[in-house]
């Protein structure tokens, strides 16, 4: 459908709702949407937040940028959602099973 032949609203509604389908309504919060964003695992993942948080510390520290020209709280807080948290907690209880089968493994010899 072109744009010059839209004549009413359900016209416009059904042109905009072909264009817009990056953002997705959040279905627990209103207002809120979300974009999906893919990655090759979890170490793809943390290392882009960990790179944001280096970029924003570069940033803070340079003397040569004026840190108003980036709203470094908004990259923060998207490195913030890449960090896997409940993830880390199986890691830890993993890390508890390895550490107990040593400790066991040379308890014993």
């Amino acid at each position: 459908m072109e744009t010059d032949k839209i004549k009413t609203l359900d016209e416009f509604k059904d042109f905009a709702s072909f264009h817009f389908k990056l953002l997705k309504p959040a279905k627990d919060k209103r207002g809120e949407s979300i974009r999906e964003i893919r990655f090759y695992g979890y170490s793809d993942m943390t290392c882009l937040g960990v790179n944001l948080i280096k970029m924003c510390l570069n940033i803070i520290y340079s003397d040569e940028l004026d840190n108003r020209e980036i709203y470094l709280g908004s990259v923060l807080e998207l490195a913030l959602q890449l960090i896997p948290s409940s993830e880390i907690e199986v890691l830890d209880e993993i890390y508890k099973m390895v550490n107990e089968k040593r400790e066991t493994e040379q308890s014993s010899q």
